[in-house]
Protein backbone atom coordinates (compact mmCIF):
# COMPACT_ATOMS: atom_id res chain seq x y z
CA UNK A 1 0.00 0.00 0.00
CA UNK A 2 1.73 3.45 -0.75
CA UNK A 3 1.89 5.85 1.79
CA UNK A 4 -0.34 9.11 1.54
CA UNK A 5 2.04 12.27 0.99
CA UNK A 6 1.06 15.07 3.81
CA UNK A 7 1.76 18.11 1.36
CA UNK A 8 0.95 21.71 2.87
CA UNK A 9 -1.92 22.22 1.00
CA UNK A 10 -3.30 18.81 3.06
CA UNK A 11 -1.85 20.08 6.45
CA UNK A 12 -3.68 23.74 5.52
CA UNK A 13 -7.31 21.91 5.02
CA UNK A 14 -7.09 19.58 7.47
CA UNK A 15 -6.33 22.60 9.80
CA UNK A 16 -9.12 24.41 7.94
CA UNK A 17 -11.13 21.72 8.29
CA UNK A 18 -10.35 21.28 11.62
CA UNK A 19 -10.82 25.18 12.54
CA UNK A 20 -15.02 24.79 11.03
CA UNK A 21 -15.24 22.06 13.62
CA UNK A 22 -13.56 23.25 16.51
CA UNK A 23 -13.24 26.80 16.05
CA UNK A 24 -9.46 28.58 15.54
CA UNK A 25 -8.29 28.54 18.97
CA UNK A 26 -8.68 25.20 19.09
CA UNK A 27 -5.84 24.09 16.47
CA UNK A 28 -2.72 22.68 17.16
CA UNK A 29 -0.36 20.59 15.68
CA UNK A 30 -0.88 17.12 17.59
CA UNK A 31 -5.29 17.77 17.34
CA UNK A 32 -4.27 18.43 13.03
CA UNK A 33 -2.15 15.55 13.28
CA UNK A 34 -4.81 12.72 14.80
CA UNK A 35 -7.66 14.28 12.10
CA UNK A 36 -4.92 13.12 9.08
CA UNK A 37 -4.35 10.11 11.49
CA UNK A 38 -0.44 10.78 10.97
CA UNK A 39 2.26 11.84 13.81
CA UNK A 40 3.52 15.13 14.14
CA UNK A 41 6.82 14.86 11.49
CA UNK A 42 4.36 15.53 8.20
CA UNK A 43 3.56 18.78 9.98
CA UNK A 44 6.45 20.23 11.59
CA UNK A 45 8.33 18.84 7.94
CA UNK A 46 5.83 21.35 6.05
CA UNK A 47 5.91 24.33 8.48
CA UNK A 48 8.25 25.53 11.52
CA UNK A 49 5.88 26.44 13.67
CA UNK A 50 1.75 26.52 14.48
CA UNK A 51 1.91 29.62 13.96
CA UNK A 52 3.47 29.72 10.62
CA UNK A 53 0.49 27.31 9.90
CA UNK A 54 -2.13 29.29 11.36
CA UNK A 55 -1.07 32.18 9.52
CA UNK A 56 -2.19 29.79 6.28
CA UNK A 57 -5.17 28.63 7.40
CA UNK A 58 -5.87 32.49 7.90
CA UNK A 59 -5.01 32.92 4.24
CA UNK A 60 -6.81 30.12 3.04
CA UNK A 61 -10.00 31.89 5.00
CA UNK A 62 -9.13 35.17 3.52
CA UNK A 63 -9.76 33.43 -0.05
CA UNK A 64 -12.50 32.08 0.41
CA UNK A 65 -13.71 34.98 1.72
CA UNK A 66 -12.47 36.82 -1.10
CA UNK A 67 -14.48 34.75 -3.83
CA UNK A 68 -17.54 36.11 -1.96
CA UNK A 69 -16.88 39.75 -1.71
CA UNK A 70 -15.98 40.18 -5.22
CA UNK A 71 -18.60 37.77 -7.02
CA UNK A 72 -20.34 39.48 -9.76
CA UNK A 73 -23.81 39.74 -8.07
CA UNK A 74 -24.71 43.14 -9.11
CA UNK A 75 -23.20 46.11 -10.99
CA UNK A 76 -23.02 48.25 -8.06
CA UNK A 77 -19.35 46.75 -6.31
CA UNK A 78 -20.72 47.95 -2.96
CA UNK A 79 -24.28 46.42 -3.68
CA UNK A 80 -22.31 43.14 -4.84
CA UNK A 81 -19.93 42.97 -1.73
CA UNK A 82 -22.98 42.86 0.22
CA UNK A 83 -24.60 40.30 -1.05
CA UNK A 84 -21.32 38.19 -1.50
CA UNK A 85 -21.33 39.17 2.46
CA UNK A 86 -24.31 37.42 3.15
CA UNK A 87 -24.08 34.58 0.56
CA UNK A 88 -21.05 33.99 2.87
CA UNK A 89 -22.86 33.34 6.03
CA UNK A 90 -25.40 31.63 4.37
CA UNK A 91 -22.74 28.83 2.71
CA UNK A 92 -20.15 29.22 4.73
CA UNK A 93 -21.75 29.31 8.60
CA UNK A 94 -18.98 27.87 10.15
CA UNK A 95 -15.96 30.06 8.73
CA UNK A 96 -18.28 33.02 8.62
CA UNK A 97 -18.99 32.48 12.46
CA UNK A 98 -14.99 32.06 13.30
CA UNK A 99 -13.88 35.17 11.29
CA UNK A 100 -16.76 37.64 12.76
CA UNK A 101 -18.27 35.87 15.73
CA UNK A 102 -15.49 34.19 18.00
CA UNK A 103 -12.62 37.25 16.60
CA UNK A 104 -9.17 36.39 17.50
CA UNK A 105 -6.39 39.06 17.72
CA UNK A 106 -5.53 38.03 13.93
CA UNK A 107 -9.22 37.87 12.47
CA UNK A 108 -9.66 41.23 13.92
CA UNK A 109 -7.65 42.19 10.58
CA UNK A 110 -9.16 40.44 8.14
CA UNK A 111 -12.44 41.41 9.74
CA UNK A 112 -11.06 45.39 9.48
CA UNK A 113 -9.89 44.50 5.84
CA UNK A 114 -12.81 43.18 4.94
CA UNK A 115 -15.05 46.82 5.58
CA UNK A 116 -12.47 48.71 4.30
CA UNK A 117 -12.14 47.16 1.56
CA UNK A 118 -15.69 47.45 0.20
CA UNK A 119 -14.83 51.70 1.83
CA UNK A 120 -12.65 52.40 -1.06
CA UNK A 121 -13.17 55.34 -2.62
CA UNK A 122 -13.18 53.89 -6.41
CA UNK A 123 -16.33 51.80 -4.75
CA UNK A 124 -18.38 54.71 -2.99
CA UNK A 125 -17.95 57.00 -5.75
CA UNK A 126 -19.56 54.14 -8.41
CA UNK A 127 -22.37 53.40 -5.69
CA UNK A 128 -23.14 56.62 -4.68
CA UNK A 129 -22.40 59.60 -7.19
CA UNK A 130 -24.63 61.76 -6.14
CA UNK A 131 -22.74 61.59 -2.60
CA UNK A 132 -19.64 63.14 -1.57
CA UNK A 133 -16.98 60.21 0.13
CA UNK A 134 -17.86 61.19 3.92
CA UNK A 135 -21.43 61.14 3.22
CA UNK A 136 -20.95 57.98 0.87
CA UNK A 137 -19.14 55.78 3.98
CA UNK A 138 -21.47 56.53 6.66
CA UNK A 139 -24.42 55.34 4.63
CA UNK A 140 -22.54 51.76 4.02
CA UNK A 141 -21.52 51.95 7.76
CA UNK A 142 -25.29 52.45 8.64
CA UNK A 143 -26.18 49.61 5.59
CA UNK A 144 -23.46 47.42 7.09
CA UNK A 145 -25.08 46.93 10.84
CA UNK A 146 -28.09 45.72 8.98
CA UNK A 147 -25.76 43.33 6.80
CA UNK A 148 -24.45 42.12 9.62
CA UNK A 149 -27.27 40.93 12.02
CA UNK A 150 -28.65 39.52 8.31
CA UNK A 151 -25.71 37.73 8.07
CA UNK A 152 -25.45 36.55 11.75
CA UNK A 153 -28.44 35.28 11.50
CA UNK A 154 -28.36 32.98 8.71
CA UNK A 155 -24.75 31.66 9.85
CA UNK A 156 -26.84 30.49 13.21
CA UNK A 157 -30.27 29.76 12.70
CA UNK A 158 -30.70 26.59 13.25
CA UNK A 159 -33.23 25.61 10.53
CA UNK A 160 -31.61 24.63 7.46
CA UNK A 161 -34.44 24.83 5.43
CA UNK A 162 -34.91 28.52 6.34
CA UNK A 163 -31.35 28.82 4.71
CA UNK A 164 -31.96 26.87 1.99
CA UNK A 165 -34.77 28.63 0.99
CA UNK A 166 -32.79 32.42 1.18
CA UNK A 167 -31.71 32.20 -2.61
CA UNK A 168 -29.29 34.55 -3.79
CA UNK A 169 -32.09 36.74 -5.37
CA UNK A 170 -34.11 36.98 -2.04
CA UNK A 171 -30.89 37.91 -0.26
CA UNK A 172 -30.48 40.76 -3.03
CA UNK A 173 -34.03 41.72 -3.29
CA UNK A 174 -34.04 42.11 1.13
CA UNK A 175 -30.53 44.52 0.80
CA UNK A 176 -31.94 46.02 -1.79
CA UNK A 177 -34.83 47.08 -0.30
CA UNK A 178 -33.38 48.16 3.06
CA UNK A 179 -30.82 50.33 1.30
CA UNK A 180 -34.02 51.87 -0.10
CA UNK A 181 -34.33 53.59 3.44
CA UNK A 182 -31.04 55.06 3.57
CA UNK A 183 -30.36 58.34 1.98
CA UNK A 184 -28.46 56.81 -1.20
Amino acid sequence: MPKLKFTKEVVIEAGYELMKKKGFNNISVRKIANYLKCSTAPIYFNFKTVDELKEEIINMCKEKLKKYLYGNYSERKILSGAIGFVIFAREEKELFRTIFLDTTERFEKLYEETLNALLTKENLIESFPALKEEEAKKVVNDIWYFLFGYATMLSTKLDDDYRKNETNEIIERKITKIVNYFKI
